[in-house]
């Protein structure tokens, strides 16, 4: 019995042995098993890492370039509080290109998607101009700070009629001009990068060349440069001669007269708002001075015939005779009617005798009448009466002038022999020196090239 059970003994312990170093080896291989998994883990975990410090450093240079252009970003693509600048922009490229916007609306943001940092942002315009004006406004669209485009445009070309009827070309065109605007998403702060300002140093050229490229390049529009309007009919008349001034001539001649006449509007409107006695004065002394400029260089224009293409001389009469028409109407009017000023009276003075001197009789009349009808205000200020004086002998001696220039004189031969008294032959009469041609016509000379009379009072030549 006792046999029996240290058997029983033995064989159980032995049971309990081999469950035990079992149990051992499957916990051994679990645990080894474990730990190869996480060799691999490790492993990958090892290469991750190697990657992510091979790709910091050309991370944080992307970062550095781009942290430097933000401001380069914002320069040129306006937020949400800088649209109402955009919009005043458009407004002055309005004033300095000289067309005239006749409807600006912001069209709806259609694009679908997320929310993105820069938000397409446009708007309609619609406007009137001739084709140097608009590309005038172009040029300042593609020229400014702001990024902007022209994505479409529609043009409408203004009529023979109309440009006959208002003296200038006004096509109508609508157009989109396209902006971003920038509006950068909230995400994590700023990382901070060691070294900054050293990794910065050695990336100076690469962030110069990223600003440039950012930059928009400027064009210089150089006006028309003897282009005529593609969108002007060319069958409105010219009405020219190859000894003429040329249509582009014409036009800047007429501009020209059209600022002055503006600068003159201005100074009335000045005058109307003068302050005190002193400074309506001297306005008035500028205002007439530059009337009389004005109409001077008006006459000379009708008189020689020199404006014929017909939109030049349409705006010509609308926006230069009948204005200044109008303020000379109004300055004669004038409650205070003090007269010319000295200096325009001078001014009137040299150029008659400069018209005179050419020939000109007309014209210097003309330039007498701006004043004539004032020179009444001026008697009792010696100054000005002197030289009220000598305007009105001026004047007649150019009417004197006119007169004989208009003089039909049928002079068909002259006799110049050494020792005979010189005769000349006129409409078919035989008369010498001191002879009476006709009423108030005396001859005075008789010379081989010209015959010099006397005409009320006046010593003129007829050159032959």
């Amino acid at each position: 019995m006792n046999e029996k059970r240290w058997w029983i003994g033995i064989v159980t312990g032995g049971a309990l042995g081999a469950l035990a170093v079992g149990g051992l080896v499957y916990k051994t291989y679990t645990d080894l098993g474990r730990s190869r998994e996480e060799v691999v883990a490790m492993r990958n975990e090892i290469n991750s890492s190697r990657q992510l410090l091979t790709g910091t450093a050309g991370l944080e240079r992307e970062v550095i370039v781009l942290r430097e252009s933000e401001e380069v970003i914002k320069e040129i693509l306006p937020d949400e509080e800088d649209l109402n600048n955009f919009v005043r922009g458009l407004r002055a490229f309005e004033e300095e290109s000289e067309v005239r916007i006749t409807g600006l609306k912001k069209k709806p943001n259609t694009a679908r998607g997320p929310q993105e940092a820069f938000e397409p942002v446009t708007y309609t315009l619609t406007l009137e101009g001739d084709a140097f004006q608009w590309l005038s406004f172009i040029d300042r669209i593609e020229s400014h700070q702001r990024f902007m485009r022209i994505p479409s445009f529609k043009l409408s070309a203004a009529s023979r009629t109309d440009i006959e009827k208002r003296g200038i070309a006004a096509h109508r065109i609508q157009m989109d001009v396209e902006t971003f605007a920038y509006e950068p998403s909230d995400g994590p702060p700023p990382v901070k990068i060691e070294g900054f300002a050293r990794k910065r140093e050695l990336l100076l050229g690469e962030i110069a060349r990223t600003r440039k490229s950012l930059s928009v390049d400027e064009y210089q529009y150089r006006g028309p440069r003897g282009r005529r309007d593609p969108w002007v009919d060319p069958r409105v008349p010219v009405q020219g001669d190859p000894n003429s001034l040329s249509v582009e001539e014409q036009i800047q001649v007429v501009e020209e007269l059209v600022q002055r006449t503006i600068t003159l509007d201005e100074l009335w409107t000045q005058y109307q708002e003068a302050e005190n006695v002193i400074q309506e004065m001297t306005l008035r002394s500028e205002i007439e001075t530059l009337l009389s400029d004005i109409e001077l260089d008006v006459a000379r224009l009708e008189e020689e015939n020199a404006i014929r293409f017909v939109p030049s001389q349409r705006r010509l009469q609308l926006e230069v005779s009948e204005p200044i028409t109008a303020i000379r109407r109004k300055l004669d009017s004038d409650d205070g009617k003090r007269g010319p000023s000295i200096e325009n009276l001078n001014e009137v003075l040299a150029s008659m005798e400069e018209y005179i001197a050419e020939g000109e009789f007309d014209l210097a009349l003309k330039a007498f009448s701006a004043v004539e009808l004032r020179l009444d205000y001026v008697r009792d200020d010696p100054d000005r009466e002197i030289v009220a004086r000598k305007l009105e002998i001026v004047a007649n001696q150019a009417r004197i002038a006119a007169d004989f220039q208009n003089l039909q004189l049928d002079i068909r031969g002259r006799a110049l022999m050494e020792g005979a008294e010189p005769v000349v032959l006129i409409g078919g009469r035989t008369l010498g020196e001191g002879d009476l041609v006709e009423t108030d016509l005396v001859i005075n000379a008789i010379r081989p090239d010209e015959i010099e009379f006397i005409y009320r009072g006046v010593v003129l030549i007829r050159r032959l």
